[in-house]
């Protein structure tokens, strides 16, 4: 109940600057620190100033605070009163549950005993990691070895695998049906037919370009990092556009 308290107090504060822009929480303030961040986060939050004062970061505890709070709703070691998804977990068992317990563990196909429910699992850990440690020295695509004075283990690339047969007939058929056709071209008929780049807008406070340089650009932009192609690939084509050209449109259209 301790640690919900002080989720509860992080919470306020979060809420009182919440419209104050400040980077670092009043120093007369009570920040919950202990139970709310994480360990290795602690770093991230509290940080000290010219005079060597310990200050907490506003935004980076919001934001630490926040997950934390995600992580523990995720596994309902906090619940919310009246939600669904977060609802007490009590409340997440058939409410005749004693009731059937047995028959409840027999269509779970689990031991009623708890001790044998844990013992069944040790010994299936217990066999896995045997199995790991007497088949790993003789596996060919496994090198075990040292680096930086610590044990490395390396595993080497798997055998591509064979390409599905249906993959194989889709591809002939794309060929078959729409020959020497590239990505690109389907990316601009597509934006003909849909308009779907007018659905980007800049964040500036206004457009310079024309819309039909802005349209170039953003299929070219588009294509080149949906593809891992790249910008630089990208702007060698001739096409009229330039490196630089390119590199302006990711930052302003980042938004649609």
């Amino acid at each position: 109940m301790m640690f919900i308290n002080l989720y509860i107090e992080a919470l306020e504060i979060i809420r009182k600057y919440y419209n104050i822009g400040t980077h670092y929480f009043s120093n007369t303030e009570i920040i919950p620190i202990d139970g709310v961040i994480k360990p290795g986060m602690k770093d991230a939050v509290i940080e000290t100033d010219d005079n060597g004062q310990e200050r907490i970061n506003r935004m980076n505890y919001e934001i630490v605070t926040l997950q934390s709070l995600r992580d523990k709703l995720r596994c309902k070691e906090i619940w919310v009163i009246g939600a669904d998804r977060y609802r007490n977990p009590d409340e997440d068992l058939p409410a005749d549950f004693e009731n059937r317990r047995e028959e409840h563990y027999k269509a779970l196909k689990k031991p009623l005993n708890s001790e044998e429910f844990i013992t069944s699992i040790k010994q299936v850990m217990y066999e896995s990691l045997t199995k790991l440690d007497s088949g790993m020295p003789k596996n060919p695509k496994v090198r075990l070895s040292t680096k930086n004075n610590k044990g490395w283990i390396t595993v080497s690339t798997s055998d591509p695998q064979p390409e599905p047969v249906n993959l194989i007939k889709l591809k002939a058929e794309i060929m078959k049906q729409w020959p020497m056709t590239n990505l690109l071209d389907i990316l601009k008929e597509s934006d003909l037919r849909l308009s779907f780049t007018d659905r980007f807008k800049t964040i500036a406070a206004h457009e310079r370009l024309d819309r039909a340089t802005i349209q170039k650009r953003l299929i070219l932009t588009l294509y080149g990092l949906g593809t891992n192609t790249g910008l630089k690939r990208i702007s060698a084509g001739n096409h009229g556009e330039n490196y630089k050209d390119l590199l302006y449109i990711p930052p302003l259209y980042k938004k649609i």
